[in-house]
């Protein structure tokens, strides 16, 4: 898992790895001062790509940095292309001064070019192909609002099961062994509790805890499972995983 922290008062910007296995919070060695003008790509097999801006008016990307995830060493740098995606082979790339050309296809851990001739469709095609390899492990939740006929359905047995009055929204996600459901019930200040709950298919309680507290709306994609794991954010402050 890649992470990028913003800070808009000091105008500094920290990157980080996490290795779901439990390690710790791997911050990059970057060298540069003013770090505002990076932003996180992606990361993909152990390398975690970074990327600058051309234009900073228009957000146009500029520049790519790869560093290993493992170590948070600067792998390679390419100053004058933009990341693409991602597809098997490697990661493509284009030269942003030649719109509309043929793309590159960079080796991941080197930075070296292995093809320059990739055309437009084979690019889309190889990072559409790599993409659904890649996030069929990933699973977001359906936002359901009041008023619609799974909204009902889901709050109807969050009432009967938790003993609890549901309000506004609701976030639905199932696997092949449980239920997630993210729900919002209205305080004595007006305000909203956020909070997530896990059943299994027989509809036995596994987990009702706080996401957040005394907040004025509900948000999206609060949660999301991958590999079989709960990942989510509570109180802006703590990410946290559990095993489903």
């Amino acid at each position: 898992m890649a992470l990028e922290v913003r800070d808009a008062d000091l105008l500094q910007t920290r990157f980080y790895t996490l290795h779901l296995t439990g390690s710790p919070l791997l911050e990059l060695k970057l060298p540069d001062l003013n770090t505002w003008w990076l932003g996180l790509e992606d990361v993909h097999k152990q390398v975690l790509y970074l990327h600058g801006y051309g234009d900073r008016k228009l957000g146009q990307h500029k520049g790519i940095r790869a560093f290993a995830t493992d170590s948070g060493i600067a792998l390679w740098q390419q100053s004058e292309l933009a990341f693409y995606g991602i597809e098997e082979r490697g990661l493509l790339a284009y030269e942003v001064t030649q719109t509309g050309k043929e793309l590159l296809l960079l080796e991941s851990g080197y930075g070296k070019t292995i093809r320059s001739d990739i055309s437009q469709k084979e690019a889309a095609d190889g990072v559409q192909r790599c993409h659904k390899l890649r996030f069929e492990a990933v699973r977001y939740p359906h936002l359901y609002r009041e008023g619609e006929i799974y909204y009902e359905q889901v709050r109807d047995f969050l009432v009967q099961e938790l003993d609890c009055e549901p309000v506004t929204a609701l976030e639905y996600a199932e696997t092949d062994t449980c239920l997630v459901v993210s729900y919002y019930c209205r305080t004595n200040e007006n305000k909203l509790d956020n909070f997530l709950a896990v059943f299994d298919l027989n509809g036995f309680s596994h987990l009702n805890e706080l996401l957040a507290g005394a907040i004025d709306g509900v948000g999206s994609d609060t949660f999301f499972i991958f590999m079989r794991s709960l990942y989510f954010v509570q109180n802006k402050t703590s990410l946290k995983a559990y095993s489903l």
